[in-house]
């Protein structure tokens, strides 16, 4: 079993001895005590099987048993060995294998996202970029300014920290350049902010400006953008009209638009099922049918809650201002007169569609950690049972509570324990597929929706995100600290109805809690 304690510790000793060795470089003892931390590190390795370390440290304990002369060269040798033995030392402290794909991750065999840190003090990074794996980062740090950029452009990495002096060289400028001309997004770093440095950076084209020392709080939300981009669903738009001449025009001058997303149907009698299902940003709606009017289609919808904001544009020939007027007092949004014209049809669904979703993401996502609601989360978890039932698939529902997060907020104060709340959403966010709900149940508390996953798929991810971000640091103004959290897991169809679901998780959860804490209880089979 991998005692990853004494490789962490192993690790940091290792790398303020090499602290030593930078500074002076010509200091045979110096170099003689961080051969020694090399080889208590290659024991460690040797004994706990760590054969991917025993191999990355090789070159360098080679390199410093034929050292007799050190100096700048040798210094520089093993700068480029480190990052190996670095990568190495990280996936040995993880508790999951590097890349290992669940079965409820989406995508084949996909790495972290890589980012490339050029900086002269290499050995100052270590511990950072150990806690940054947990975030969701792959890093490699380069003493040599080309060759680090070399590999960026060659392993397309996500982006570049380059720590810049004081005044930047013709030869960092040509790596810069090279940068940009590639498309690769950069971050300038130094020790000093002065506002020289900042406009110099500034016309380099850096996405960025970060004085050092870094947190990983500040890297983590500047990094975040570029390498996980929020992925915008398509603008939904459902249709009802019972003519098909007019469903087929409809179609053909919105189908073509890439960021839209139709459902048509011809009976006024499936509209409040279509709505629950599709959960459309728009309406249109045929204001004269065979058997009812839009008008009265129109009323059915506003009387139930869950609908009454959907914007409706009716579709119609009637030209009466007092019909349209009539129309408009009883749910109504716009009107849009037969024949219409693709610019006009495109445009105004278009805008009735942005203004919907901007609003009803300010209506149903928490304001501090940006997650869905509990409203809201509720809603989502009904319509994936109702999904669930349709189509006999697995539903999942997990309740999360952060283990004595009292005592966060009281030793650390509100702002850490916002922080930590923050940091928890991100990391559920990160690690769960498009298809499942994440939302803050309220409080220090969470919940997700596994749609189509089995009890032990749910389990297992739960626990590896609990592993994980028990490995997270959170700091604060003397140190850092860790939490867990605890979890209560049920699932459907032992369950069939929403609050039997949640309560069984909720049982479960408090049951984990009694238990112990930082683990995930299961409800009975029901």
């Amino acid at each position: 079993m991998t005692k990853r304690r004494d490789i962490h510790d192993a690790w940091n000793e290792m790398v303020l001895a090499w602290k030593m060795v930078w500074q002076a470089s010509h200091d045979l003892e110096f170099w003689a005590a961080f051969m020694l931390h090399c080889d208590r590190l290659h024991g460690l390795a040797r004994e706990q099987g760590l054969v991917e370390l025993e191999v990355a440290l090789r070159p360098l304990l080679g390199m410093l048993a034929g050292l007799a002369d050190p100096g700048e060269a040798q210094k520089s040798q093993a700068d480029l060995l480190l990052p190996n033995v670095f990568a190495a030392v990280r996936d040995a402290c993880s508790l999951t294998p590097r890349r290992k794909q669940s079965d409820l991750t989406i995508g084949e065999n996909e790495g972290l996202p890589l980012v490339i840190v050029l900086t002269p003090e290499v050995e100052s990074m270590a511990e950072l970029l150990l806690q940054m794996e947990n975030y969701g980062y792959s890093f490699r740090v380069f003493s040599d300014f080309m060759g680090g950029m070399q590999f960026a452009l060659a392993q397309r990495a996500v982006t570049v920290l380059i720590d810049l002096p004081a005044q930047v060289d013709l030869q960092t400028r040509a790596l810069i350049r090279q940068a940009n001309q590639a498309g690769l997004k950069w971050f300038a770093m130094s020790q000093q902010g002065d506002f020289h440095l900042r406009l110099q950076a500034v016309r380099l084209e850096a996405q960025g400006f970060f004085q050092l020392p870094l947190t990983v709080s500040t890297l983590v939300d500047a990094l975040d953008p570029l390498a996980y981009p929020a992925r915008e669903e398509p603008y939904r738009v459902m249709i009802l009209d019972d003519s098909a001449t007019v469903l087929a025009s409809v179609k053909k001058a919105l189908e073509p638009m890439p960021n839209l997303s139709l459902r048509a149907i011809r009976e006024p009698d499936r509209v409040l099922e279509t709505l629950l299902d599709f959960s459309p940003d728009v309406l249109l709606l045929d204001f004269h049918m065979q058997d009812c009017t839009g008008l009265e289609v129109a009323k059915i919808i506003r009387q139930n809650k869950a609908f009454e904001s959907i914007p409706i544009v009716y579709l119609t020939s009637e030209t009466s201002v007092e019909i349209q007027l009539e129309a408009m007092r009883h749910g109504g949004d716009d009107f849009l007169t037969k024949p219409i014209s693709q610019a006009q049809l495109v445009n105004t669904v278009m805008a009735k569609a942005e203004r919907y979703r901007s609003l009803r993401k300010m209506m149903v996502e928490d304001s501090l950690t940006g997650l869905f609601n509990h409203v809201k989360t509720k809603a989502l978890l009904q319509q994936a049972l109702l999904q669930g039932e349709r189509q006999a698939l697995p539903v999942c529902y997990a309740i999360l509570d952060i283990d004595h997060f009292k005592r966060v907020n009281d030793s650390y104060g509100h702002a850490v324990g916002d922080r930590v709340l923050r940091t928890l959403a991100r990391y559920l966010k990160q690690r769960l597929r498009r298809s499942d709900v994440v939302g803050r149940y309220g409080g220090e508390e969470f919940a997700i929706v596994f749609f189509d996953a089995t009890l032990e798929q749910a389990e297992e991810r739960l626990n590896s995100i609990r592993e994980g971000f028990s490995r997270i640091y959170h700091a604060y103004d003397e140190g850092i600290f860790s939490v867990t959290f605890s979890a209560g897991l049920a699932h459907f169809p032992a369950y069939t109805h929403l609050m039997e679901l949640m309560v069984a998780a909720d049982t479960a959860l408090y049951a984990a809690k009694r238990a112990g804490r930082n683990r995930v209880g299961r409800a009975p089979a029901g």
